[in-house]
């Protein structure tokens, strides 16, 4: 008899658990789907999705939230993700080449070996984002916060306002700076 209740509750306990971890996603996964035919998600909750590889070039993702997704080796290319927040994001390898991230929150985010050659990053926060072997060519960083970013064998070269972005305590090491010098001063 107890046996029997044992193997019941550990049943209900294993399906509880199996139930609430799939609550525990937060993202909306109609927006994820409705992103394969029409690459339109303004302001959707896109939080710890993951779209490994996905194409999205030219995708509108305007506020979207992305907090933790995974987006390692997504073309997005031509996107715009204004003032979206990326902020713990996996971008590793991912191509954002001409994408529009002013104001977008990528603090925290690993962009290791992502190309986002020509981006606007003006006014966004790129603070402890992982950035080594990136390339950020041609990029605008006008007001960009990278405090704490690790810029080790970056690609910076031809970036426009780098001046007016905030590199405090920022790894530079093996980095090409916008005039074509590399810079190992942190090393």
């Amino acid at each position: 008899m107890w046996g029997w209740r044992i193997k019941q509750l550990t049943v209900f306990t294993v399906l509880a658990v199996g139930l609430g971890t799939s609550y525990s996603t937060a993202f909306d996964l109609d927006a994820v789907e409705r992103l394969r035919s029409k690459p339109i998600c303004a302001d959707c909750d896109l939080s710890g999705a993951s779209m490994t590889g996905r194409y999205l070039p030219g995708a509108i993702l305007t506020n979207a939230n992305l907090t933790g997704a995974d987006l390692k080796e997504a073309n997005i290319n031509g996107a715009d993700l204004s003032g979206a927040n990326l902020s713990g994001a996996e971008l590793s390898g991912a191509s954002l080449n001409y994408a529009n991230l002013s104001g977008a929150n990528l603090s925290n985010a690993n962009l290791s070996k992502a190309s986002l050659s020509g981006a606007n990053l003006s006014n966004a926060s790129l603070s402890g984002a992982l950035l080594t072997g990136a390339s950020l060519r041609g990029a605008r960083l006008a007001q960009a916060r990278l405090s704490g970013a690790n810029l080790e064998g970056a690609n910076l070269h031809l970036v426009l306002n780098l001046d007016a972005a905030l590199l405090v305590d920022a790894k530079l090491c093996n980095t090409t700076m916008p005039d074509g010098l590399i810079d190992n001063r942190g090393c």
